[in-house]
């Protein structure tokens, strides 16, 4: 940790010094020691993610039982809180009656508490999937099991958009247990203060210190003299502290995925002989914010208003491909969501369906009302295994090789895959049955399988789209095209003419860009917006060209720390190390291609270190948007090193707004002291401008979350951004970790983005929407069976330019539509059918500042 000259931070791990062996503490302002019961929960780390998963979900009979035989309301009562919510929604999914019962007379008795995070998740999370967690809740108290604060440990961060989403789930506070390593706390630790949201919601955070105390002081084994020890200094060093308002300590009595046992009884009863003037008790994380949440409101603490951007996400770039399969596999979810519910809606047709269970062919049977809501929720079960934060065993790093380390990362990735897998399929069985929904499958404008093979485009989103589409065609070739579908819609189009031969050349132009490559400089030294005469690539000063890929390895010879001693020592306390930075180059011509309604440029480069990669600009006759790929293959390495995919964007004195989950915010001037600023994990889109002035750029990636702004930061954990350039750099892979995450990567694949020059002001509103559709891109496929569904199908949102929608089949028969205001100011959001069939519900809900409301629709009959 570090400090400023006026604060002392409390480190967890310094070395205790002797408390007083001869009578109570004197008269001090610590009045009591609350000691917190748990295990941090790691689905994974100490074993493999298919064990540990089902054993958590077994504590609960544990700690019921540990409730039994340490009975009572004394101080060393065993109480004992749930720290994420999983474990206890399992437990209801098999738990007889009396059991539950059990759980509920202990919970009722302040005992036992449940919070509220569903697992302990990085910023992975979209706004979608940090809603499912949310609902899950309603779960628990259906069940009689009230949940008031969300517990989260470990991981450094929280998307700003989080503190909306808990308040509309009912819990209005949040315990963030840091973990010191790889990064800084906005506050010393353990205090208190208000966290405010995009909408204005607060809620009262409790910044604690780590959980790993538990065991570190010997609490959770019993040591009742090395606890005794660190917790007097504990107390003793709040105690000096001017900014800390409160008379009691939290301390924790947990560690990672350790089994519940009442050892740490024994430390309350060795402590309360000891030190009777500063009473220790148990308590449940809901007590000891009971008593703290006060004395905040009473010492007016500080508010906090912006994203708590996370210094541990640069794991996301440790199993980069992984982490794009997972991001593909909500596009999916999503996609699967709208088209079922749609058809739940207009009634199923006669969909073509397929005599082979083939990966590229259609459904062979239709999933029934309830097997569609199993297997949704199944889609977002593995979505947030996937985002939970623990990426690998404890000896990843030690013992890479080990059969151990190889079957925990199999698991985890198991994760991703097997939401891809489901959810593809569940997109594939929508779109066959929503393109010939309708009664008896028979509405008017379709195409039938006369037709031959074409492309036919689903738009699952409330907006009226015209975007490219890309298909593979009889699983040989791929096509790209342009489709323009109305708000949640379904089109055909031609299947477009193969394109032309490739030609050798440096520049293309189509449409509103004019593109210029120079393989010995990376990439694309000037992009030309021909309507405004802006020429957006600042190659000169980033010294490479747009589309780049950039290397980065430690200086030859380095003694820092982390690469002599210990690779723990990538740490704000010992800035760099040193990098060496160089661009690809190539000497080969680029192959400039042209379609029908687009054209390319193709070049290939050797990064420093890889094989040859291939990077492809595509240019849209009719469109604003950019599409640039790039396929690298990548082998396996040991050793600190980065890879970035380079944007220099010309724009001065830029402003960056990121896309977070249920946000956007302004880099620097909208995050928590101390939080992330060397990079930052977004969903999908950033835009960059100069405030005040008319034009920027709106920035997306499909596949990887990482970025850096303004330049490159990797080591620097500085304390302010330093972007003077409006670079955006897509940090796609590294390996700058000492536990958790994977000690090496390799694979080969194809990372996509996507760009546009805006005239206009770049806004919160259009970053949000601008990543809302790739994050839900129109759904194509080649395709020669019936179309029965042509044009709108018959569900209206409005007004669309304002309102996000997402739409879900529920196990109650109806169709939920999820309504997302994406500004500032309020809205009121209209949800109509117009469709086939008598369809109940719909109406108006008013939307706060990006507010969140729904409506419910029900197809009679």
């Amino acid at each position: 940790m570090s400090s400023t000259p006026d604060e002392t931070p409390i480190d967890p791990s310094a070395a205790p010094t002797e408390p007083p062996r001869d009578g109570p503490l004197l008269d001090r302002p610590i009045r009591q020691v609350l000691l917190v019961g748990h295990t941090h929960h790691d689905v994974g780390y100490t074993n493999s993610p298919r064990l540990v998963d089902d054993l958590h979900a077994a504590t609960v009979l544990r700690v019921l039982d540990l409730c039994d035989t340490n009975d009572g309301d004394g101080p060393d009562a065993f109480r004992w809180t749930f720290e994420v919510a999983r474990p206890v929604l399992r437990f209801l999914d098999t738990a007889d009656p009396a059991d539950v019962e059990r759980l509920r007379r202990r919970v009722a008795e302040g005992r036992v508490a449940v919070t509220g995070g569903y697992l302990n998740m990085t910023q992975l999370l979209g706004d979608v999937e940090l809603d499912a967690a949310y609902d899950a809740l309603d779960r628990l108290r259906s069940a009689g099991l009230p949940v008031r604060t969300e517990q989260h440990g470990d991981v450094n961060g929280i998307a700003w958009g989080a503190v909306d989403a808990m308040r509309r789930a009912g819990v209005d506070r949040l315990v963030m247990a840091l973990n010191p390593d790889h990064g800084r706390a906005p506050y010393p630790q353990p205090t208190g203060f208000w966290w405010e949201g995009p909408a204005g919601e607060r809620v009262f955070t409790w910044l604690s210190t780590h959980y790993g105390v538990g065991e570190e002081w010997g609490i959770v084994d019993g040591d009742v003299e090395a606890a005794e020890a660190h917790v007097a200094d504990f107390v003793a060093r709040l105690e000096k502290r001017d900014d800390y308002p409160y008379d009691t300590a939290v301390v924790h009595a947990a560690n990672d995925n350790r089994w519940p046992t009442a050892l740490f009884l024994d430390v309350v009863r060795h402590w309360n002989a000891r030190h009777p003037d500063v009473p220790m008790r148990t308590a449940t994380i809901d007590e000891a914010l009971d008593v703290l949440r006060p004395q905040a409101e009473a010492a007016d603490v500080p508010v906090a208003r912006g994203e708590w951007s996370d210094w541990w996400a640069h794991g996301h770039g440790s199993t980069a491909r992984e982490v794009a399969v997972y991001r593909e596999a909500r596009t999916f979810a999503r996609a699967a969501q709208t088209t079922l519910g749609l058809t739940r809606l207009r009634g199923d047709g006669s969909p073509a369906l397929a005599d082979v269970m083939g990966y590229r062919r259609g459904p062979v049977r239709l999933r029934s009302d309830a097997q569609v809501a199993r297997d949704l929720d199944r889609v977002d079960a593995e979505l947030l295994l996937f985002a939970e934060h623990t990426w690998g065993s404890w000896e990843t790093y030690s013992k890479p090789f080990s059969t151990f380390s190889h079957a925990h990362w199999n698991a985890k990735a198991g994760f991703a895959y097997g939401a891809f897998d489901l959810a593809r399929d569940l997109a594939v069985e929508g779109l066959f049955r929503v393109v010939a929904s309708g009664p008896d499958g028979s509405a008017a404008g379709g195409a039938d399988e006369g037709d031959g093979t074409r492309v036919v485009v689903v738009n699952p989103t409330g907006r009226a789209r015209t975007d490219p589409v890309d298909v593979e065609v009889h699983g040989r070739t791929r096509a790209r095209t342009v489709a323009t579908v109305p708000a949640f819609g379904v089109v055909t189009v031609p299947l477009p003419a193969a394109p032309g031969v490739a030609r050798a050349g440096r520049e293309v132009a189509c449409g509103r860009y004019r593109a210029v490559v120079d393989p010995a400089r990376g990439g694309v030294v000037s992009l030309l917006h021909v309507p405004s005469g802006r020429e957006l690539v600042d190659a000169e000063t980033a010294g490479h060209g747009l589309g780049a890929v950039v290397t980065e390895t430690v200086v030859p010879g380095s003694t820092h720390p982390m690469v002599v001693r210990d690779p723990k020592d990538f740490h704000p306390d010992f800035p760099g190390p040193d990098l060496d930075r160089r661009h690809a180059t190539g000497d080969e011509e680029p192959l400039v291609t042209e379609g029908g309604s687009w054209a390319r440029i193709a070049w290939r480069t050797t990064p420093p270190g890889l094989p040859a990669a291939t990077t492809t600009l595509t240019l849209y006759r009719d469109l604003d948007v950019v599409d640039l790929e790039v396929a690298l293959v990548k082998p396996e390495a040991f050793g600190p090193e980065s890879i970035h995919v380079a944007f220099p964007f010309r724009v001065a004195d830029p402003e960056f707004l990121l896309e977070t989950a249920g946000a956007v915010y302004a880099a620097e001037t909208e995050q928590l002291p101390d939080t992330s600023k060397d990079w930052y994990s977004i969903q999908h889109a950033v835009g960059v401008h100069r405030p005040g002035s008319a034009g920027g750029v709106l920035w997306g990636a499909v596949d990887a979350p990482l970025v850096q702004l303004g330049g490159l930061h990797t080591g620097e954990w500085a304390r302010t951004l330093h972007a003077p350039t409006g670079s955006v750099s897509s940090w796609l892979m590294n390996n700058l970790h000492f536990t958790n995450f994977q000690a090496r990567q390799e694979g080969t694949r194809t990372y996509r983005y996507r760009f546009a020059a805006v005239d206009g002001p770049v806004t919160r509103e259009r970053v949000r929407v601008f990543g809302r559709d790739l994050a839900e891109p129109l759904q194509a496929r080649a395709y020669d069976g019936p179309v029965t569904a042509e044009g709108g199908l018959g569900l209206r949102v409005s007004p669309a330019d304002r309102v996000l929608a997402e739409v879900r089949p529920l196990p109650d028969g109806t169709v939920r539509v999820r309504l997302r205001n994406a500004g500032g100011e309020p809205v009121d959001a209209e949800v109509a059918w117009d469709g086939p069939g008598r369809v109940l519900g719909g109406g108006t809900v008013r939307l706060g500042p990006y507010g969140v409301g729904e409506v419910r629709l029900r197809r009679e009959g």
